[in-house]
């Protein structure tokens, strides 16, 4: 049985009892909030408040700002989920021009690849230290493979673009023709009479 390359992903929320800030402090620092709720990172629990502008993680503790998160947070954060024995090898802060495999997710995300032998890149959301998704090199052959299935040469996610439904019309044309061709090759002969 294969083994999982993320571990960690049910983390237990433990609510401070010592808290200098409160869901009406919140309200009053974020004019716009439209959601708050509790998120656990690393093992210490941080309120994650999303506005219209942004999301941040606030520390219940201080009521201290803790978001974006830097590269070492974002390092430990995925060697907290990664579930191989391979190191971080580089941490790259994406805020444009997103790789393909992370589709259209919202940026700026951090990249951390990992040395093992699946190549395994996690993508960390530094405005509340979640863990995206991840990629490794399985998932990029599918992709591939996905490509040239649905022939989206682009995206590699249109399911019904136009050379897909002119290679579909033009294949079902053939089958057609080869059905039709097939009954007049067996269709039996009427002897001709001979004239008398």
């Amino acid at each position: 049985m294969a083994t999982p390359l993320v571990k960690n992903m049910q983390q237990l929320i433990t609510v401070p009892t010592a808290t200098d800030t409160g869901i009406a402090d919140l309200h009053t620092r974020f004019p716009t909030v439209q959601d708050i709720g509790l998120r656990s990172v690393l093992g210490k629990t941080f309120y994650a408040v999303s506005t219209l502008e942004n999301r941040y993680l606030v520390d219940p503790v201080t009521g201290d700002v803790v978001s974006p998160l830097g590269e070492q947070s974002a390092r430990e954060i995925a060697e907290f989920h990664f579930n191989g024995d391979g190191p971080v090898i580089a941490a790259t802060l994406i805020s444009s021009d997103p790789p393909r495999e992370i589709g259209s997710r919202r940026l700026p995300l951090w990249r951390i690849d990992f040395d093992d032998r699946y190549s395994t890149t996690f993508y960390i959301d530094p405005d509340n230290g979640r863990l995206v998704t991840r990629r490794h090199q399985y998932w990029r052959i599918f992709d591939f493979l996905w490509m040239l299935h649905i022939m989206d040469y682009v995206n590699r996610d249109d399911v019904h673009n136009l050379l897909l439904k002119t290679a579909q019309i033009t294949g079902l044309t053939f089958v057609l023709t080869g059905f039709w061709l097939l009954y007049f090759r067996l269709k039996p002969r009427r002897k001709q009479r001979r004239a008398r």
